[in-house]
């Protein structure tokens, strides 16, 4: 690696290191050797970290700013390590030590309204960045989540042909330790497209934790009340006051109920998501998109067909004779490894089997979340059918009654009889 024709040395990291960039590439595929210094002197390379850029290598190192499905980032990936002369059996030994992974949708709102109306990622707020109309924040010690405008980044190259109103949403892992909670230890994982499936319920999942809030609403519809919650909502100051606040699910309650109260085209939050869930769906079905296809931004709701991908827990139906251990349900359609009953299969439900999902309804809905939107209903469906088993085993003696009266009405769990 060291004597690849390629590359050249390059500014190091720092100086226990040795750096060669791509001769046109440039940092986008470079390698750092750790130096192994005896009595001063060097005499050799401890380990070797190779960084690459598979969406832009993709994209021939121009941009990264339209689609990359899994199927391209496997493709892309051995293409590189190929190119450096690294084999396939020698995949598994190179550790992943540094991941970073997203999508670009194309909202129907203004980049720059949706950006500054970015204010937390749970209770950690986002800070600007390296360029304008570019967030991020620390999730954990080694956890950042990005979000920014793609396509004001490449406006001045038109010749790419990347919408100006381009919207990224990324990943970044920052420790191998993480990263093996996506089934990531090394290269030939990266190759595997089972993995892809956990990186995009990832993105799925890091998206529900963060705070939008809409900076322009429509209070045509709203109570006096209702509107004076929204207008606080808009302030900063009153959510730091909130995640300051001894009550520590205030915070989430509160946001809930924002996105409750900004329903249809007013919940910027909401749309966001479902145009995630199209695009992640999309590249589940197989519906593979090429580096000229644009950004399908008019799908607003699922797909009226037989669910292959919500919540990217998912199984071709009857794929195997798998039951929820409360319901005694089919899960086939699910996730492989799904004990429950959860929201792909309540979606799957839903749709085709309305009856069995009303009966669901009436049994672990309470009736104070039958106002909620129809996620949010599936959300809590899910969380009590799951807590029906949970539950007794964590608390038997007290976390059953408590649960009941929490959720149900007091005539609600007896048998009548007559």
């Amino acid at each position: 690696m060291l004597l690849h024709p390629d590359f050249v040395v390059c500014r190091p990291k720092t100086n226990y290191y040795h750096s060669l960039k791509h001769r046109t590439h440039g940092v986008k595929l470079s390698l750092d050797f750790r130096k192994a210094v005896e009595n001063g002197n060097v005499i050799g390379y401890g380990h070797l970290e190779i960084n690459v850029s598979p969406h832009y290598h993709f994209n021939q190192y121009q941009h990264n700013g339209n689609d990359f499905t899994p199927e391209n980032s496997i493709k892309t990936i051995i293409e590189i390590l190929n190119y450096l002369g690294i084999e396939q059996q020698e995949y598994n030994e190179l550790k992943v030590v540094n991941i970073e992974f997203g999508l670009n949708i194309i909202p129907e709102t203004d980049i720059k309204n949706l950006i500054d109306g970015l204010y937390f990622c749970k209770k950690t707020p986002f800070k600007t960045g390296a360029f304008p109309y570019f967030k991020k924040t620390d999730a954990t010690n080694y956890k950042q989540i990005k979000a920014y405008a793609k396509g004001l980044q490449f406006l001045e190259f038109p010749q790419y042909g990347i919408n100006p109103n381009t919207f990224r949403f990324e990943v970044k892992s920052k420790e191998a330790k993480n990263i093996k909670n996506y089934g990531i230890w090394n290269a030939d994982d990266l190759t595997k497209l089972d993995i892809y499936n956990i990186l995009t319920q990832t993105i799925l999942d890091e998206w529900e934790d963060v705070l939008l809030i809409n900076q322009t609403p429509d209070f045509s519809n709203l109570k006096t009340d209702e509107v004076q919650f929204i207008r606080n909502g808009n302030k900063i100051d009153f959510w730091d006051d909130l995640k300051n606040d001894s009550n520590r699910n205030k915070f989430n309650r509160y946001k809930e109920k924002y996105y409750r109260l900004l329903k249809g085209k007013n919940n910027l939050h909401n749309l966001i998501k479902l145009q995630i869930i199209d695009k992640l769906n999309s590249y589940q079905s197989g519906a593979n998109s090429t580096q000229g296809n644009p950004i399908n931004t008019r799908k607003e709701v699922l797909p009226q067909t037989p669910i292959q991908l919500i919540n990217l827990e998912y199984a071709p139906p009857n794929e195997n004779n798998r039951v929820c251990l409360v319901t005694e349900l089919d899960i086939s359609m699910q996730r492989k490894g799904s004990k429950f009953l959860c929201f792909g299969g309540l979606k799957y439900y839903k749709e085709f089997e309305p009856n069995i999902y009303k009966d669901l309804e009436n049994r672990f809905l309470s009736e104070k979340m039958k106002i909620r939107d129809t996620d949010s209903q599936i959300y809590y469906i899910a969380h009590n059918i799951r807590n029906t088993k949970t539950n007794p085993i964590h608390n038997p003696k007290h976390s059953r009654k408590r649960f009941d009266k929490r959720n149900y009405n007091d005539l609600q769990m007896e048998i009548d009889f007559n």
